[in-house]
């Protein structure tokens, strides 16, 4: 079982987006079996992601409804100061206070933040994880969540895989049979496919060196990175 932590959102063309969702769905594409463990709204979007995650074969039991927050939309601004793709979503009040936002006085609206994700959604979504032989970490998460999953990951035996941003790198020391991979800045969509594929990989049995040689003739990363 490959698990996936992170917060999938939606594109413009209503497609999974968010590495989360996209490594999920590679993972699942290339023979997985997945489970997301994360977080979206509770809202129109949120409804249309837990779709999409099924039609795609990815287990989505754990996904959490933040009623606080605004499912991750490519084409829409969150009140998160932080990048979605490669940072940590802002407290409930670097967007203002919940009753301050949309309040019938305000010139303007602020943006919802992104859903939640802190060390207790983390720990609750992982308890209903019965089995996990690798464990991908999609998004910079703060020292108590990533002390949580890289704690689960040990329970489990799993590999544990971990993205980070040049900005943004792990917050406590992980074991160090974990894989840590840098996002880059720009993507076409091979990333998160190259991410989903050596899961598998590592969930078929093939150790991190030869699924990760596999990830990268499957997707043609070296190329599609120059």
């Amino acid at each position: 079982m490959i698990v996936v932590l992170g917060r999938p959102g939606l594109d413009a063309e209503e497609a999974i987006c968010g590495h989360a969702g996209r490594i999920s769905v590679a993972a699942a594409r290339a023979g997985g079996r997945v489970e997301l463990v994360g977080s979206v709204g509770d809202d129109a979007d949120g409804d249309a992601v837990i779709t999409e995650l099924g039609r795609a074969g990815v287990g989505h039991a754990a996904v959490l409804r933040d009623p606080a927050g605004a499912t991750r939309r490519d084409d829409r601004e969150t009140g998160d100061d932080a990048d979605p793709e490669t940072g940590l979503a802002g407290d409930a009040g670097d967007a203002g206070d919940a009753g301050d936002v949309g309040d019938a006085g305000d010139a303007e609206a602020l943006p919802l933040p992104l859903p939640r994700l802190d060390a207790a959604d983390i720990e609750l979504g992982l308890s209903y994880i019965s089995e996990c032989q690798v464990l991908v970490i999609a998004e910079p998460l703060d020292a108590d969540a990533l002390r949580v999953a890289s704690d689960a990951a040990t329970y489990h035996g799993a590999a544990l895989v971990v993205l980070a941003s040049a900005a943004m790198q792990p917050a406590i020391e992980l074991p160090v049979s974990a894989t840590v991979i840098e996002i880059p800045n720009e993507d076409s969509g091979a990333f998160p496919e190259l991410v989903g594929r050596y899961a598998a990989s590592l969930d078929a049995g093939r150790t991190p060196a030869d699924a990760w040689r596999d990830a990268i003739d499957e997707t043609g990363w070296e190329s599609a990175a120059e």
